[in-house]
């Protein structure tokens, strides 16, 4: 089965220059086509609906459920089938006031249908909510989009913190500066405050190559001698989202990922950039 359905009646690579990265910006396609993974618990409408606060008004968003695959009677499947329609016109609802959305159920293995629909429509964000905690993890539809999507992550597992700051983790590398491309881009778009966070306290710590001057004058530097998640989940809680950049470490080392211990940890969204 594929196919395309919408709820009967709903309401209507960032360039561094070589003097500086102060100015360095987004690039657009972070929101140009976002897919939001429905299920049935509403922590995945937050993660949606922190999307879809945060994208410009052209970008395309798309709600979308995967049924599972069961060995099961037809009746029993069509209730299912019915119980995810109902799951996307709800979310649509509850997006309307931010953001339109078109609606999509597909049908097998939740994470392979999935990343298969991020490759097939070019994803340029996922976002998944998340029952995170210290003992069972992100969840495996969460873990495995961290891990595996081939674009990137907004993971939710709770409300925003705070309604005016936007928080990049900074350690100087390549990704942390796409991250803080997408924070600059963010915090001009939405008249939001920009906080870029250095932990100094781990056993690698930020790397040469990058100064304080580089960052512009206009943006709020933290240097915080604890560790990267003691810190990013500390500075969380005022904040609208916590954005990081991916090194696209395999799964084997999941437990190490700073991106994956943060999405536990911090007290509202994070955006793990590609």
């Amino acid at each position: 089965m594929r196919q395309s359905v919408r709820a009967p009646t709903i309401p209507a690579k960032v360039k561094r220059t070589e003097k500086s990265i102060a100015h360095a910006r987004s690039p657009a396609a972070v929101w140009d086509r976002v897919i939001c993974a429905i299920d049935p618990f509403p922590l995945s409408v937050r993660a949606a609906l922190a999307a879809a606060r945060l994208m410009p008004t052209a970008a395309r968003l798309t709600l979308c459920t995967v049924v599972g695959p069961a060995e099961v009677d037809i009746a029993t499947n069509q209730a299912r089938t019915q119980e995810a329609n109902a799951a996307l016109a709800r979310a649509q609802a509850d997006l309307q006031p931010f953001h339109d959305a078109e609606l999509q159920l597909r049908d097998g293995p939740p994470i392979g249908r999935l990343l298969d629909e991020l490759l097939t429509e070019r994803a340029t964000l996922v976002t998944v909510g998340s029952r995170a905690n210290s003992r069972a993890g992100l969840g495996s539809v969460a873990s495995a989009m961290l891990h595996d999507s081939p674009c990137s992550v907004l993971i939710a597992h709770t409300e925003f913190a705070g309604d005016e700051d936007v928080v990049v983790g900074f350690d100087g590398s390549g990704a942390a500066r796409r991250a803080l491309a997408v924070g600059r881009e963010l915090a001009e778009r939405l008249s939001l405050k920009l906080r870029v966070l250095v932990a100094t306290g781990d056993a690698h710590p930020p790397g040469p190559g990058w100064s304080r001057a580089e960052l512009g004058p206009d943006i709020e530097l933290i240097e915080d001698p604890r560790t990267p998640i003691e810190a990013l989940a500390d500075a969380s809680s005022s904040a609208r989202l916590v954005i990081l950049g991916s090194r696209h470490l395999p799964a084997s080392l999941a437990l190490s990922s700073v991106s994956e211990q943060a999405a536990q940890r911090v007290a509202c969204p994070v955006l793990v950039i590609r």
